[in-house]
């Protein structure tokens, strides 16, 4: 149908239930998920992704070390932060370790779609 077939999604969340909802929302993309920040990263030393979308909070490696990992790893991709725990602070060290855009928790479908388009489109590709 549109081209978000080819485009790839890397879900990193500790939460089944976070993880099933926007694998179920986002299932026009190629989705794969991570429960934690160590299974995301060797997921991206193994391939790429155009979009990941991790949550700060997870135990053993927090989302943080994810958004520096696809930095380094993956510089091309685009990260989305969500976290039920959102302070001006956590907003801004997510942006300066090369995040796009942060979601707080609760958000709603439509609030996550507009991000992820916005996110995946702004490739500067797109003359318009």
């Amino acid at each position: 149908m549109g081209t978000t077939g080819n485009q790839s999604i890397l879900i990193v969340d500790d939460e089944a239930i976070i993880r099933d909802f926007l694998s179920e929302v986002l299932e026009d993309y190629d989705v794969a998920v991570a429960c934690d920040g160590d299974e995301a990263i060797a997921q991206l030393k193994e391939r790429s992704f155009d979009l990941i979308i991790t949550d700060l909070r997870m135990p053993k490696v927090p989302g943080q070390e994810v958004v520096k990992a696809a930095r380094e790893l993956r510089p091309n991709a685009k990260v989305v932060v969500i976290s039920g725990y959102s302070s001006l602070h956590t907003v801004s060290q997510s942006v300066t370790h090369g995040a796009c855009a942060f979601l707080s928790k609760p958000f709603s479908i439509k609030e996550l779609m507009q991000t992820v388009t916005t996110a995946l489109e702004g490739d500067g590709d797109n003359h318009g």
